[in-house]
């Protein structure tokens, strides 16, 4: 006799149940987006309050680039990213104005796809606390409505029963460009560099990112900062491949939030079990497929390592070094829980950033130049986020 539904959630418990088939489950809705308009936002750091990220939705975030969300731009962006929406691109397309079919910044989505063009030289000099000129595509959850990273309900005969997931990331992205930026005096206009030196010249310029990333949130302490988890797909300054099995944890200001942000890479914080593609510092026009798995074991070692402020990595190998700061005045307050059937996730996508070089006390670039621009242009195909279950 088949129990009635109410009375077989009563019996749900978390178990590990090895005849299960590996499977996906998406957590993020996989939406064609054909009325754009609403999703394009601006706002500040994703922890304070009006920060621009819609809740139970998509979004395409603007931040701190002077950008007005509800400023249509016609220039085909598509020359730079490589997504060429519909006519008239106005529908689809948003960011600076004026604009420049020289590539000033501005943000695309239109159904399954999203297009990112960030360039210092035509944004405004916003401060920027903890971070750069950049855009989030990605889907963010209420608080009744965030899904459990690391496990869910899966039915077994008539039973609902918790099984342990790994969290995954995925998507398809291409970077086809990243250019530096220099001016011969302070009247003259933006020239692109030639770039004689490689990738390392452009560096000099600033720093350019395309990074797969979430926020997760520890239900039995709410209080405490959500902890970013990235997984890089596109670095300028990034030296693939993996060069540790030790992952890497910071935080980005003091009242922020602790952050491991990694390369695809088997380190203690991320696992990868099958990518298209790696972490690269070179550009590429065509759509590579990347995916990143955290798994459970990966984010008991990330509590771990922030609970202990354990952020450096030993000359040997071993964590060693602390984050030489004080949690919760100097650093985000720790305290976190080991459970991973306590996290959810509140927020995830791709972001898109990019910091220009300055000689100031606080970035410090390989350049006797006192000031150098970048830009950087991305696409994002299919994004999403799963429950992974081995």
């Amino acid at each position: 006799m088949q129990l009635p539904w109410f009375a077989r959630a009563a019996l749900a418990v978390l178990v590990s149940t090895p005849a299960l088939a590996e499977e996906f489950h998406p957590l993020t809705p996989a939406t064609c987006h054909t009325n754009v308009a609403p999703l394009f936002t601006t706002g500040g750091q994703y922890l304070d309050p009006n920060n621009g990220v819609r809740q139970d939705a998509w979004s395409m975030l603007m931040r701190w680039q002077g950008i007005n969300a509800s400023d249509p731009v016609s220039y085909n962006v598509g020359a730079f990213t490589g997504l060429n929406v519909p006519a008239p691109y106005s529908s689809w397309q948003r960011g600076q104005q004026p604009e420049s079919s020289l590539g000033t910044a501005a943000a695309q989505v239109s159904c399954h796809d999203a297009g990112m063009v960030l360039n210092t030289w035509t944004s405004p000099r916003t401060f920027v606390e903890g971070g750069g000129f950049n855009d989030m595509y990605g889907y963010a959850w209420s608080p009744p409505n965030r899904p459990r990273a690391f496990n869910r309900l899966k039915w077994v005969g008539e039973l609902p029963v918790r099984v342990p997931t790994e969290l995954v990331l995925q998507g398809t992205m291409a970077v086809p460009v990243v250019t530096g930026w220099n001016q011969a005096h302070a009247s003259a206009p933006w020239n692109a560099i030639s770039n004689p030196s490689g990738p390392t010249d452009v560096f000099n310029s600033g720093a350019a990112q395309l990074s797969m990333f979430t926020y997760l949130r520890d239900t039995s302490h709410p209080t405490l900062r959500p902890i970013g988890v990235l997984g890089g797909v596109y670095a300028n300054n990034a030296v693939p491949p993996c060069p540790s099995s030790w992952g890497n944890i910071g935080y980005d200001y003091p009242a922020g939030a602790w952050f491991t942000g990694n390369g695809l890479c088997n380190t203690d914080l991320s696992t990868v079990r099958y990518t298209g593609a790696l972490t690269t510092n070179s550009l590429f026009s065509d759509l590579r497929f990347f995916r990143m798995h955290v798994t459970r074991q990966n984010l008991v070692n990330l509590i771990n390592r922030i609970n202990g402020q354990a952020c450096r990595i030993g000359a040997k190998g071993p964590i060693t070094d602390s984050c030489l700061c004080s949690p919760g005045q100097t650093c985000p307050a720790v305290g976190y829980s080991t459970n991973p059937d306590d996290y959810v996730v509140e927020y995830t996508g791709v972001l898109g950033e990019i910091i220009q070089c300055h000689q100031t006390p606080t970035v410090t670039c390989n350049t006797t130049l006192t000031d150098r621009q970048i830009s950087m242009a991305a696409r994002i195909q299919g994004f999403g986020a799963f429950a992974y279950t081995p």
